[in-house]
């Protein structure tokens, strides 16, 4: 047997030393590994979730990329998008409305839910661009089926719904919390005005569908409409998210009283007076790597106003800006947080120009964005923000550009794409397009048998109206809940 133990005689004592084996040597790689693995696993928990400005080099080496690297990133080769959205704008300025030649007028129909298909049409165009590509899609994978949408498990957040006559009932719902709730509450309240306010002989079709309110939709390989998706989600078909309805946050409310307010500040205080700076304040633990890149590239620069909001620091209050109040603000900054940024929207309600890294997630307006070019609306710069200083340094030589850009996304965006009147239109094209990829037909009743005698056993759903009047914990879990 081997001996374990190697004895040395010295001068007055004798000492034993143990031999070194290849258990040992294996333990003693296996303890190492684990106490690597543990310091990383601390240094990226650390990374994520400080709110701490600065982070040691070594976090900052461990610390995962994330979203602030991706495989993909919206870049849009839309021609009939918003070429065609600005040409009408432009010919809406010197032209009356003649033989029938409606024409949008952002004063007059910019709450306008009842416009027809044509006019819809008209105002809006490349509005409906994400919805046409998941048509394209169905039309090469198949239609959807009921067996598709039943093989659902609703998840997090998740509401299946039925517009049947021009109504709208709530079949199912898997809402966790206050804030699943109010966000899925807002998306069907706006989807119930789009189809109260469709025009008589506006064709409402009869539907049915599973959509998700949460950021990151969990089934994205399935048929679902969601408030965001990336480039290889192919299956998720967009809506408005929910803020577009009303969003309970600070300074915020509804999309268009955000507007008006932005409008009304700008009255006050024109473009020449406004600070010329970039702004930006965010929650730097939504996105880490992203978002600190951001600060990082602006900390120190003499055009910057870029910060963080700690929800409990005591100034608070003093960090925090409202979506007007950035309007103050001749630049704009953005940056993604855990998947799409429910923000952006409201800071293209200013009259300022937006600075964004590549976006990688799409929202169902985000055709419209433009670059480059004599339409540019924004500002694009790298995802890690390493061109960000130059792009700054080229508005401030070239106050001429920024004003157009800030002019193009004021046109663009609030006094077009952002308005409540194409958020309607867009809900009632998703509605009809989806019938278009549906394999069946919808029924209100289940079990109904035609024959001699009609019987009809449980009705499917409640109807929206009455859905809202529920109390939040049978809302959360419909119909589990029970009534």
């Amino acid at each position: 047997m081997e001996k374990l133990w190697i004895v040395e005689e010295r001068k007055d004592k004798r000492m034993y030393r143990r031999r070194c084996g290849g258990s040992d040597v294996l333990t003693f790689f296996f303890v190492s590994t684990c106490a690597l693995l543990f310091l990383l696993i601390c240094s990226i928990l650390y990374g994520t979730r400080t709110e701490s400005p600065s982070l040691p080099p070594l976090v900052r080496e461990v610390m995962p990329a994330g979203r602030c690297l991706c495989e993909f990133s919206t870049n849009f080769a839309c021609d009939t998008c918003l070429d065609c959205a600005a040409n009408q704008v432009v010919l809406g300025q010197n032209a009356t409305e003649e033989a029938g030649n409606w024409l949008f007028n952002y004063k007059r129909d910019r709450n306008n839910y009842a416009l027809d298909e044509a006019q819809c049409d008209s105002a809006f165009p490349g509005q409906y661009e994400d919805i046409e590509r998941a048509v394209k899609v169905r039309k090469r994978w198949g239609k959807v089926t009921e067996a598709d949408l039943s093989s659902f498990d609703l998840t997090k957040g998740m509401v299946r719904a039925m517009i049947y006559d021009r109504e709208l009932y709530v079949i199912e719902t898997f809402l966790v919390d206050n804030i699943n709730c109010q966000k899925a509450l807002a998306s069907l309240s706006a989807m119930y005005r789009a189809i109260l306010a469709a025009p008589p002989d506006s064709d409402i079709p009869n539907i049915e569908f599973i959509f998700s309110v949460e950021d990151l939709p969990a089934q994205p390989t399935k048929p679902m409409w969601s408030l965001a998706r990336r480039a290889q989600d192919h299956n998720l078909w967009l809506i408005p998210d929910f803020g577009f309805w009303s969003w309970d946050m600070p300074s915020i409310g509804t999309l268009d009283e955000v507007a008006n307010e932005a409008v009304q500040r700008e009255s006050i205080e024109p473009w020449d007076q406004k600070t010329e700076k970039l702004v930006w304040r965010g929650k730097i633990n939504f996105a880490p790597k992203l978002r600190r890149a951001l600060l990082d590239a602006a900390k120190g620069k003499p055009w910057s106003d870029v910060g963080q909001l700690k929800w409990t620091d005591p100034n608070f209050k003093e960090q925090f800006l409202g979506p007007v109040d950035q309007c103050n603000y001749m630049f704009i900054a953005h940056a993604e947080g855990r998947s799409y940024s429910g923000s952006l929207k409201y800071r293209q309600l200013c009259r300022s120009v937006i600075v964004s890294h590549k976006l990688q997630w799409i929202q169902h307006y985000h055709y419209l964005f433009r670059s480059n070019g004599s339409n540019q609306n924004f500002v694009e710069v790298e995802r890690d923000f390493s061109d960000l200083a130059s792009a700054m340094e080229d508005l401030l030589d070239h106050p001429e550009k920024a004003k157009r850009i800030a002019d193009n996304n004021v046109q663009v965006f609030r006094e077009r794409y952002l308005t409540q009147a194409a958020e309607a239109c867009y809900w009632r094209k998703l509605i009809r397009r989806w019938k278009d990829v549906m394999a069946w037909e919808p029924v209100l009743y289940q079990g109904v048998e035609v024959g001699e005698r009609m019987r009809r056993t449980q009705k499917r759903g409640v109807r929206y109206e009455t859905f809202m009047l529920y109390e939040q914990h049978v809302q959360m879990e419909w119909p589990k809940s029970g009534r």
